[in-house]
């Protein structure tokens, strides 16, 4: 199971030490070391061309696990990070097929990386995790639409984070001048003295750990100052975001990861992973997170099954994209001949175009099939899918009930149609927004878009009383800032409302109820179809339909207030 990668090199780093002072890469594991296990991973994958960095104090005892490997490996040691991301330019700088940058003392599934490497729509990305994992500190982001617009680093803070990343990043071909450009950016300031503001929130952070053992003698220690401070690659996913590249997620979902500093920590990962039953995990991680309510309990629980089933037959996604569109086509065939027959075997052949529907996208992520054919040939056959059906609906109330519903069908395919192009309009809005959000600077440790005070106190000039605000001397006095604006004040209101009443797992799914996804419509079309008439159907589908598009107009106007 698992695509091969779409990277040609690797680096890892094998440049944090362990808690008997060598090491963490060099932990034995299972007859080997945590590195090697590594390393065969990602040979595994395809990865021809592994360079490893360690500092000169550990070269002797990192070398014997790249001995034996199909791949040609090169081992850098180095003194400090400031050597570390040198190397990182040179190999950038050398290839342009892609690059894998990854921790070298992670255990982790060979298909969390598959997840990551595999995905050909994934082009530059970092492993993530949802849930904070156990064990050593990992440094947090924040992400939209899939995207990271911020992300922190042993001496950058990020604000409202979402999600934590766990040491695998991948850099597209396209993007590693990029990658070159923020290694040689980085390689001056890692050298003493550090920007202003780093060494403190660096402390801050270590403050911070200090505080919560205090608090919870009884928990692990997580932020390890030494192991911090050599982690390049949480620098380098900063520098990529802060240089404006579009860096994404592939999240770990259920699939184990652990970073083990020690050798009790090894044995216990070495146990934890081998009580995995990855196949299992590897197939719940095969649904979408994000699923509607009616997809995540009435579908998925059984459809997994048969994209596992349909692995083993051999099937490709694409061939169960054009099984799920001639499956609809035959449902809609059903509903135009009007009987009540008709209409309840419809229902029936939609639901089962909506399993199908589901098993395409749950046997690309579960066989590592991914194309961005496959995604829009899927987009394309669910608008067709539900069009085709409109009209047989539209048909059969004719046929059968002697009721011309084509207006209501109409209505309905231009509702659905118009809050299509809401949703893709406004997510390319939300893209080019980001695109075109101003850079913060590197040497900047927050995210804010305010300097700390440290660096502010060193950025700012001196005032000069002869100059005005605006660089003339003479210029208009400074304005304070007034109360908060209205229209501003109010969004910013319901908006914290709404997020608040997100907390409780009901209120979550009420809302993704609400704005009528596909799963929840196609169900309704199938009960309201199999007991009513078409015209109920109809009818029902505007004024969900409607009440859906104005609550999620409704957020996308308070939101665009606050822009």
């Amino acid at each position: 199971m698992g695509g091969v990668a779409s990277v040609a090199a690797g680096i890892v780093f094998a440049t944090a030490p362990a808690e008997d002072g060598g090491p963490a890469a060099a932990l034995p594991y299972d007859g080997s070391t945590v590195l090697r296990r590594l390393l065969e991973q990602l040979e595994s994958l395809g990865i021809a061309q592994i360079h490893v960095v360690t500092r000169r104090a550990f070269a002797a005892a990192v070398e014997p696990s790249l001995e034996g490997l199909r791949a040609e490996v090169r081992l850098h040691a180095c003194a400090d990070p400031a050597e570390d991301v040198a190397v990182v330019a040179r190999v950038a700088r050398a290839s342009r097929a892609g690059v894998v940058i990854a921790y070298g003392d992670i255990v982790t599934h060979r298909e969390a990386l598959a997840g990551l490497l595999a995905d050909p729509r994934l082009a530059t990305g970092i492993l993530a995790s949802s849930r904070k994992p156990p064990g050593v500190y990992c440094f947090r982001t924040r992400s939209s639409r899939g995207r990271v617009l911020s992300a922190s680093s042993p001496y950058h803070s990020v604000e409202r984070p979402s999600a934590a990343f766990i040491g695998v990043l991948k850099v597209d071909g396209r993007d590693q001048a990029a990658l070159a450009d923020a290694a040689e950016r980085l390689a001056p300031l890692l050298r003493a003295p550090l920007p202003p503001g780093w060494v403190e929130e660096f402390e801050r952070k270590r403050l911070r750990e200090e505080e919560r053992l205090a608090a919870d003698p009884e928990r692990e220690r997580t932020w390890l100052p030494d192991v911090a401070a050599q982690d390049v690659p949480a620098l380098l996913v900063t520098a990529l975001v802060r240089s404006g590249v579009h860096v994404g997620n592939r999240y770990l979902r259920s699939l184990f990861w652990a970073r083990p500093l020690s050798r009790a920590q090894v044995s216990r990962a070495a146990k934890e992973i081998a009580g995995y039953d990855e196949d299992r995990v590897l197939l719940d991680s095969a649904v979408k997170a994000s699923d509607g309510f009616f997809t995540t309990f009435f579908v998925s629980p059984y459809s997994r099954y048969i994209a596992r089933w349909m692995a083993r037959m051999g099937r490709t996604p694409n061939q169960v994209t054009v099984l799920s569109m001639a499956v609809g086509a035959g449902a809609a065939a059903a509903f135009a001949t009007g009987s009540r027959t008709g209409l309840v075997v419809g229902a029936i052949l939609l639901q089962l175009a909506f399993t199908f529907d589901c098993v395409d996208g749950q046997l690309a992520r579960y066989t590592r099939t991914f194309s961005r054919f496959g995604a829009w040939l899927d987009s394309v056959f669910d608008r067709g899918k539900e069009y085709l059906v409109f009209a047989g609906l539209a048909i059969g109330s004719t046929r059968g009930f002697g009721v011309d519903a084509w207006p209501l069908a109409a209505l309905a395919l231009a509702l659905q149609t118009a809050r299509h192009s809401l949703d893709f309009s406004y997510g390319t809005i939300q893209h080019v927004a980001m695109e075109s959000a101003p850079l913060l600077p590197l040497e900047q440790a927050s995210d804010n878009g305010r300097a700390a005070p440290a660096e502010a106190a060193k950025a700012a000039p001196a005032p000069d009383p002869l100059v005005g605000v605006d660089g003339l001397p003479g210029g208009p006095p400074p304005v304070e800032p007034g109360p908060p604006r209205p229209l501003r004040a109010l969004p910013v209101l319901l908006l914290r409302v709404a997020r608040r009443l997100d907390r409780p797992r009901g209120v979550r799914w009420a809302k993704r109820i609400v704005v009528f996804p596909i799963g929840e419509r196609f169900a309704a079309i199938s009960l309201t179809s199999a007991l009513a008439t078409p015209r109920t159907t109809f009818i029902v589908l505007i004024a969900w339909g409607s009440f859906a598009a104005c609550y999620a107009l409704t957020g996308r106007l308070l939101r665009s207030l606050l822009a």
